[in-house]
């Protein structure tokens, strides 16, 4: 019994990691309110998430304010960037299906779902590497187109996560409409912490001393 209240007690450790995805959900939430800040409120969910991940986080919201405004520029730049490029599908598709047909509608299709998970892929790693590391925006986008093709099973396992809430909505929108609550209150926190899970070993292999890779 007495074990049951301690604080180091599996089943507390679970509720405070779940009390800590939906603060960061919401925080993000938030932040993302004025569109232009989408950039930086990812990275600093992406450096927070990461933080809690290997335990050393020091503080959620002090953590995820301070990486928000030590990443803003970059950040903002990037997430701008990653809208107008995602709008910019999203309005192919739109004309795609309404001036192609056939064998032109089929190529032109693929070549768009390609540029879309080249897209989706590229931000996966943006964001966690503008956390991460002090770099050129120039080298991060480099960087993330690097490791987008060098480990491209981790690409499509984080490019299918981020879409699954629009997976949901267009093949099983009942199981969606059931499960909005868990995607409003924690769904951005759940995919940042896949994400820092899936990114966990790619940090470790870039940060590993040469000597020892």
């Amino acid at each position: 019994m007495k074990n049951l209240f301690n604080l180091d007690n599996p089943v507390f450790q679970t509720l405070a990691r779940l009390a800590d995805l939906v603060l960061v959900t919401v925080m993000t939430l938030v932040c993302c309110v004025p569109v232009v800040t989408i950039g930086p409120a990812l990275t600093a969910l992406h450096k927070t998430v990461y933080d809690l991940t290997l335990e050393r986080c020091t503080g959620t919201a002090r953590t995820y304010f301070r990486a928000f405004r030590g990443n803003f520029k970059q950040g903002m730049i990037s997430g701008i960037a990653a809208l107008v490029a995602i709008a910019s599908l999203a309005c192919d598709f739109l004309l795609l299906k309404l001036y192609y047909q056939d064998g032109a509608y089929t190529v032109l299709a693929c070549l768009l779902i390609l540029l879309t998970f080249l897209t989706l892929g590229l931000t996966a790693y943006l964001f966690p590497l503008i956390a991460r590391y002090e770099n050129s925006l120039r080298e991060h986008f480099q960087n993330a187109l690097i490791l987008l093709v060098r480990f491209l099973p981790r690409t499509i396992a984080m490019v299918f996560l981020h879409l699954l809430p629009l997976l949901l909505l267009l093949f099983a929108p009942s199981v969606l409409l059931y499960t909005i609550p868990f995607w409003v209150f924690m769904g951005l926190g759940f995919l940042a912490q896949a994400d820092a899970y899936l990114l966990k070993p790619v940090f470790d292999m870039l940060e590993k001393p040469k000597e020892e890779a």
